[in-house]
């Protein structure tokens, strides 16, 4: 993962594995991860943010991602049933 240096933290960032069912033991993932740079306990997140920086629009807005991805989000500020209900009703999956 590359991360950028504003974001680089020496002692590493607090992280839990977010389960959506049986993990698959064994197994793995491969994908790009991408970091919201929000907490998503607000509906008026601007889903163009985050990183890595995009290309942007005629707007001058980042693009979205690229589906599919993992999505990186703080933690706190509200449940983690209304953080993935946010993501999805934004936009970000």
């Amino acid at each position: 993962m590359q991360v950028p240096q504003s974001l680089f933290k020496a002692e590493g960032y607090d992280h839990r594995e977010a389960l959506f069912g049986v993990p698959p033991y064994g197994g793995s993932i491969a994908q790009n991860v991408y970091f919201a740079d929000a907490d998503l306990c607000d509906a008026n997140v601007d889903n163009r943010r985050g990183y890595p920086i995009r290309p942007k629009d005629s707007h001058g807005n980042m693009e979205p991602w690229p589906s599919p991805y993992i999505l990186l989000v703080d933690r706190g500020g509200c449940s983690f049933v209304n953080k993935v209900s946010l993501d999805t009703s934004i936009g970000f999956c």
